[in-house]
């Protein structure tokens, strides 16, 4: 995503970030945060609301005796220590002959779902030689939010620093990034105002957007649901997982309200761009040097 940020001294480079990262990060809470299982207990401790675990699996004979009986008819399956988004497998609904359906009716067999859990214990979808894997209720976004996206779930990232929140955006999902809510995929970056959750201006790689390309839906101008509660759980990952620099990514489910799906001790600058204003005056008194 490119763009022109308003000055450019004020922009945190990614060596100022590592540095960043190094002095105010603590390396076990890293470690902690790498971890999502127990990153999600610990907020739930902490009164920080997180799609429930449904079933977590830690061997390979506990994915082979995996059965449908088990799961709900809808879910997303997780490795646990995945980077990247890759490895997740979803569930939308139950099959007319047993297993499950995806969200565009192709079938997703037990027998599927047992590999893919086995392959996922072998960390294939990790830096780790042996990885988790683990179950949640399928999140389905708010009406409000879906709105503005194009099929795929939209979520939101707020940027804190030691549980003040600095900076939001959501990032909404496009038929050019196949429904994922990546930015350098295609999705589309939106500036969120933090005092009252409206969508301040928008963006992809391609430059400034106002409605979304794919729907015709008007995106600046459009008002998060929830936002009070999506800002005050952002917050509250900070000193959870005792992380100064974070970011909180928050999905906003139709039933249970904003869940924090993860915490990220290391969070991309592209929300500067979306943004198009520095992070650097936020945090250059943690600056080493």
């Amino acid at each position: 995503m490119t763009g022109l940020l308003r000055s450019y001294d004020q922009v945190l480079g990614i060596n100022e970030r590592n540095a960043l990262i190094d002095a105010v990060n603590p390396r076990a809470a890293i470690r902690l945060v790498d971890d999502k299982v127990g990153t999600k207990q610990l907020l739930e401790d902490a009164g920080v609301a997180v799609p429930p675990t449904l079933l977590h699996v830690t061997r390979p004979a506990d994915a082979r005796g995996l059965d449908d009986d088990e799961l709900p008819d809808a879910w997303a399956c997780k490795p646990n220590r995945g980077l990247g988004g890759n490895g997740i497998l979803l569930a939308a609904g139950r099959g007319d002959q047993g297993g499950w359906h995806s969200g565009s009716g192709r079938p997703v067999p037990l027998d599927s779902v047992r590999d893919h859990v086995r392959r996922t214990v072998d960390g294939e979808f990790s830096n780790h030689d042996h990885d988790t894997a683990f179950f949640e209720p399928l999140v389905r976004a708010h009406p409000d939010h879906a709105r503005i996206a194009h099929e795929g779930l939209p979520d939101v990232r707020v940027l804190c620093r030691a549980g003040e929140p600095v900076l939001a955006m959501t990032r909404l999902p496009t038929a050019a990034s196949a429904g994922k809510a990546n930015l350098h995929q295609g999705a589309i970056g939106a500036a969120v105002d933090l005092s009252s959750g409206e969508v301040t201006a928008a963006r992809t790689e391609r430059g400034p957007v106002e409605v979304h390309p794919d729907t015709g839906e008007r995106i600046v101008g459009a008002r998060l649901p929830h936002w009070s509660t999506v800002v005050e759980i952002a917050a509250g990952c900070g000193p959870a997982t005792g992380l100064v620099y974070v970011g909180a990514d928050i999905v906003i489910d139709a039933e249970r309200g904003p869940l924090v799906l993860e915490v990220n001790a290391r969070p991309g600058l592209e929300i500067q761009n979306v943004h198009r204003r520095g992070l650097r005056p936020a945090f250059a008194d943690l600056l080493p040097g």
